[in-house]
């Protein structure tokens, strides 16, 4: 077959569009593949430096939750006998008076909070409230009284106030689950200086 000027003329600009089309291709594919590097790339970074990280709550040992208080006692410290607020020994049960019924998988642990300052007789009251204080597990997690029961109305008053020179004593109430054994108790008010940090544990 016999092919004229025009016709070859055709062919090597149909060769040269074809050429071109597959050079495009190929161009815009590695513009592709390089821009989706860059974001992988940036992702990693962000990754890396926390942004898209997720944060896992850290364990807390008791020793450290211990730490925190400047007092480090546990229920019926002899050290502490003489001192305006103490913790006596943990009471076998909460009182009947309350009617408690625990949760499944729940038990209560009940404080005997005593407040007695005697160095003061002036009449006026300090900032008390033990019905406030916290209990903390080993992985930090908080549990807060559900009942008390106030053994002297005239030392503590109004939820809030001790009156000295008298002796209080409040029964704290706190639910916890059973499987949980040693917790941590944090007492700190206005009517006494130092920060306390209670080690409790339970059978």
């Amino acid at each position: 077959m016999k092919w004229s000027a025009k016709n070859k003329l055709s062919l090597i600009t149909a060769s040269c569009l074809v050429v071109g089309t597959f050079g495009l291709v190929a161009s815009t594919t590695d513009v592709f593949k390089d821009s989706t590097s860059s974001i992988t790339s940036v992702a990693s970074e962000k990754k890396q430096a926390g942004v898209s990280q997720t944060i896992t709550p850290k364990t807390l040992s008791i020793a450290k939750l211990m730490k925190q208080g400047l007092v480090q006692t546990y229920p019926g410290d002899p050290n502490l006998a003489k001192s305006a607020f103490r913790v006596d020994r943990l009471l076998s049960s909460p009182p009947k008076s309350l009617n408690l019924v625990a949760k499944d998988g729940h038990r209560f642990i009940t404080v005997p909070f005593i407040m007695e300052d005697t160095s003061h007789h002036d009449g006026g009251y300090s900032m008390y409230k033990p019905n406030r204080f916290t209990l903390k597990d080993e992985t930090g997690k908080e549990y807060e009284s559900v009942d008390y029961v106030n053994r002297n109305e005239k030392a503590w008053k109004n939820t809030h106030q001790y009156f000295a020179p008298y002796r209080s004593q409040v029964d704290v109430v706190y639910q916890v689950p059973i499987n949980k054994k040693t917790f941590v108790l944090f007492a700190s008010s206005d009517a006494f200086a130092k920060t306390h940090t209670v080690k409790i544990e339970v059978d």
